[in-house]
């Protein structure tokens, strides 16, 4: 459910550049519905993705718009008790968003039960010790890990890391990207013929 409650739940929060979003990162929020406890998930668009600095995505307007309707959709079609809440803390920042500032920010604005849960992919894990301003985030984090084909993430020493294994959705931005948008959800899609954007 998309609500605007400010009572202290466990949260983790879900970053990325969602350009666009698509149905892939809807199964990891249904996947994390189902196997954590958690009660909360901050959906952010990145403004500049450090992962993707040279990149240009789409106006952080567009992506943003995109992830509300999603989550809108999600939450309508698939009743659920995460409560789901899309933050632009990145893109009012500027600049490349770091998830350090994130976190501190959103540590800041939201009271949070417990550790704050961070989600991320099994792709991002070799670089994780070049991450900016690793040793503090660390501290204030946990890692959870989504990780396909029964891959065992690697054991880290002072870090809190939670391993999700879940099936394989095929679904990709860059396909979207290039003019395929099967696997959009009907509102995101018609957002984008809408607007113009991905070839549409």
């Amino acid at each position: 459910m998309l609500t605007t409650e400010m009572k202290s739940k466990t949260t983790c929060i879900f970053g990325g550049t969602f350009d666009p979003i698509h149905k892939g990162h809807l199964h990891i929020l249904n996947q994390l519905e189902e196997l954590t406890p958690y009660e909360r998930v901050i959906v952010i668009p990145a403004r500049i993705s450090n992962f993707k600095q040279e990149s240009v995505p789409t106006p952080a307007v567009d992506r943003y718009n995109m992830v509300k309707i999603a989550l809108n959709e999600y939450s309508t079609q698939h009743p659920t008790r995460l409560e789901l809440l899309v933050s632009d803390v990145e893109i009012k920042r500027g600049g490349v968003s770091y998830t350090y500032d994130t976190v501190v920010d959103i540590l800041e604005r939201y009271p949070v039960t417990g550790r704050l849960g961070l989600i991320m992919g099994d792709d991002l894990l070799p670089d994780l010790d070049k991450w900016y301003r690793i040793d503090e985030l660390k501290e204030l984090v946990d890692f959870i890990c989504f990780t396909r084909d029964k891959i065992v993430a690697p054991k880290r020493e002072g870090y809190h890391i939670r391993q999700i294994n879940t099936p394989v959705y095929n679904a990709s931005s860059t396909e979207v990207r290039g003019g395929d948008f099967s696997s959009l959800t009907e509102g995101v899609r018609s957002y984008v013929e809408s607007h113009g954007l991905y070839k549409a």
